[in-house]
């Protein structure tokens, strides 16, 4: 099974002119330093200008849609929570009086994650969230790492207790690491997540394996061959059976790069598709005017929507594998 045309309403979903998806760096700073993270920090925290871009896109948009996805990414969020505060307050306050459906969610790494930042930004409207561990606390400190060497699962750790203790409506995905360095450990810390979160459903888990995605460890990085991932992950579920582990669909996975109501605001107002190549000049498609146009080059664009074109899962699934050299030289 290879073609999009067999699931019609995925199809009209992400062709849709009254949904949107955009997924906004407030920083591309991070208090991390992880040993496989494939980011430069190259770029800071966004200005009042791009700011106010954001929100005046919102103003118009908001109106025209039936549903607004909201995703935060960086860089670490919420080390620019203001900004996350302002436009995610002002993002879901729009939709309310315009009735359009809201979702907010988060990729954070869960230090600056506290109950009362928690708390503030689920009433934003930011109930959805991914949050990584790379094993229990001797195997995480050794490659999630803050930017001054310390450790920093006793934080996160700390941080998800006091959010599960909340009555508080939100899903959380905890995104577990695993390599050929970790695997063998990370027993332990299931242990601690059955017994930690095996009652509370608004808890999910999402076993990853690292990549080297061009970061400049890439060499470093002890990875699981490909061959093998499949065995060790699904080992693994049945070792999690009850904690509500993210189910594989017999649908076809579609990449938010793919989708073109789908886009990225970066910190500096350039937009993009994919959060992975943020060094790819093919992931530059066009810029944030500071009166909150989008101005789009839609020659740039084409190629990361040929899966749709072509109806090929292939490239729905990843655009960026396989992606087309950029036939555009002069950098926006």
């Amino acid at each position: 099974m290879n073609k999009l045309n067999e699931f019609p309403e995925k199809l009209q979903g992400i062709l849709s002119n009254k949904s949107q998806e955009l997924i906004i760096f407030p920083t591309e700073q991070c208090n991390f330093r992880c040993t496989y993270c494939y980011e430069d920090f190259s770029l800071g925290k966004m200005s009042n200008e791009i700011v106010g871009g954001v929100k005046k896109f919102l103003y118009r948009r908001i109106p025209e849609l039936d549903s607004l996805h909201l995703s935060w990414f960086g860089g670490e969020p919420l080390v620019a929570k203001d900004i996350v505060f302002d436009i995610s307050e002002y993002a879901s306050s729009l939709a309310k009086k315009h009735n359009t459906t809201f979702i907010g969610s988060m990729t954070t790494n869960g230090y600056n994650l506290s109950l009362k930042t928690f708390s503030k930004l689920v009433d934003f409207g930011v109930t959805k969230y991914q949050i990584s561990l790379d094993g229990s606390r001797n195997t995480h400190n050794t490659t999630r790492l803050r930017a001054d060497g310390k450790g920093t699962f006793d934080r996160i750790w700390g941080n998800l207790l006091n959010i599960r203790k909340s009555d508080l409506n939100f899903s959380i995905t905890l995104r577990v690491h695993l390599d050929n360095n970790n695997v063998d450990q990370i027993e332990s810390l299931l242990k601690d997540l059955k017994k930690e979160f095996f009652y509370d459903k608004r808890f999910s888990i999402f076993f990853k394996t690292i990549e080297k995605l061009g970061g400049k460890n890439d060499e470093k990085l002890n990875v699981i061959p490909i061959k093998d991932r499949e065995l060790i992950i699904d080992t693994l579920k049945e070792n999690l059976f009850g904690i509500n582990p993210n189910k594989n669909s017999n649908e076809p996975y579609i990449c938010y790069a793919s989708k073109p109501n789908s886009l990225i605001i970066r910190s500096d107002g350039r937009i993009g598709k994919c959060t992975v190549a943020l060094n790819d000049n093919r992931n530059s498609i066009g810029e944030l005017l500071s009166n909150g146009t989008i101005k789009i080059d839609s020659d740039r664009l084409a190629p990361w929507l040929r899966g749709i074109t072509d109806l090929d899962l292939n490239a729905l699934s990843c655009p960026l594998q396989s992606l087309p050299n950029d036939p555009v030289q002069n950098i926006l």
